[in-house]
């Protein structure tokens, strides 16, 4: 907020300046006045137009967040029988590291999303969530019919937003229309040996973007 509230100060005691200046026309000062008016008007114009920057910065800023939610570590146990050991790492508190066996093509970690409305994530709320499972996917329906769902619950209290307390949350919550909407979500992204992936959370949902090569050429082969 300094980046455009501090250019507004300058814009504001450059229109002081300007009002000074007509001060100075009435009390005979001419030069003076003029020194003021022409000063400040570069000061209001140069402050207005640098305020007009850091709000925009700022409106860009809060509307595209990214929150780290987890890391997902990727082990074949039987590639040909495309088994996996998926471990879940909490980027978002102390959570316990949970594993899960995986049959499939896929991984795939889902949960629940509050989304706010789009004044309501600039003035410096963020999505909350919590995750629920994660589970197996296949490429195609095709492979994927007749064969076994596997899949994990996850667990872990969900987060509070880090800069506004989750008392005040449920406050705004109930006495403002901030809330946009709850949905559930989910992102999926190929099973490979020794891939990584980081889960992140934005302000509309969940996304998720490979991490290491084997990561990215996983993904990038994804039929």
């Amino acid at each position: 907020m300094f980046w455009w509230v501090a250019p507004l100060a300058v814009a504001g005691f450059g229109a002081l300046f300007v009002v000074l200046g007509v001060g100075s026309v009435f009390q005979g000062e001419h030069g003076r006045a003029g020194r003021r008016v022409i000063g400040g008007t570069a000061a209001a114009g140069i402050g207005l137009v640098l305020s007009l920057l850091g709000l925009n910065t700022q409106l860009f800023t809060r509307l595209t967040h990214e929150g780290p939610v987890a890391e997902v570590r990727v082990k074949a146990i039987d590639p040909a029988q495309n088994r996996y050991l998926v471990t879940v790492h909490r980027l978002d508190g102390n959570i316990p590291d949970q594993s899960c066996l995986l049959q499939g093509d896929e991984w795939l970690i889902s949960g629940r999303v509050q989304k706010w409305k789009a004044w309501a994530n600039v003035l410096g709320l963020d999505a909350t969530y919590s995750l629920d499972q994660l589970s197996n996917k296949y490429f195609t329906a095709e492979r994927g019919n007749g064969r076994p769902i596997t899949s994990c619950d996850l667990t872990g209290k969900p987060p509070t937003d880090a800069y506004v307390p989750e008392a005040w949350s449920s406050w705004i919550l109930a006495n403002f229309y901030t809330e946009d909407r709850r949905f559930g979500d989910a992102n999926y992204m190929p099973l490979a040996d020794g891939a990584a992936y980081r889960v992140l959370i934005t302000q509309s949902g969940f996304n998720a973007e490979p991490e290491n090569d084997a990561a990215k050429t996983a993904n990038d082969a994804r039929p």
